[in-house]
């Protein structure tokens, strides 16, 4: 199991805090400064994606979310979340695909 430092987790909870206030922009800030700290941390990258597909930033959150994968393969919100994103975007196909690989993540399978 990966430990991750503590200044990145306390930027990660400033980010998260920040979007749930609706201030994705602000999150992305906290997040980048994570990302440079510690880039390979899933996570960072998953909620970046969360929070560029809040601002209409769809292909930057596909982006966000393929890295999230890259570094953990089994990360379903983000398999899910690229999906969605993917969709917004007119690539169903591959929406389908990714979330498709989410429930088999999520279920198990």
């Amino acid at each position: 199991m990966q430990t991750f430092n503590f200044n990145t987790e306390h930027l990660i909870r400033q980010a998260q805090e920040k979007s749930m206030r609706g201030d994705h922009a602000a999150a992305v800030e906290c997040l980048r400064k994570a990302i440079d700290m510690e880039p390979q941390h899933p996570g960072a990258f998953a909620l970046m994606g969360d929070c560029c597909d809040y601002l209409g930033q769809h292909e930057q959150a596909i982006a966000s979310y393929d890295q999230a994968i890259r570094i953990d393969p089994y990360h379903a919100d983000a398999w899910f979340n690229k999906g969605m994103s993917l969709r917004s975007v007119g690539r169903d196909a591959e929406a389908t695909q990714c979330i498709a690989k989410s429930i088999e993540l999520y279920c198990g399978r």
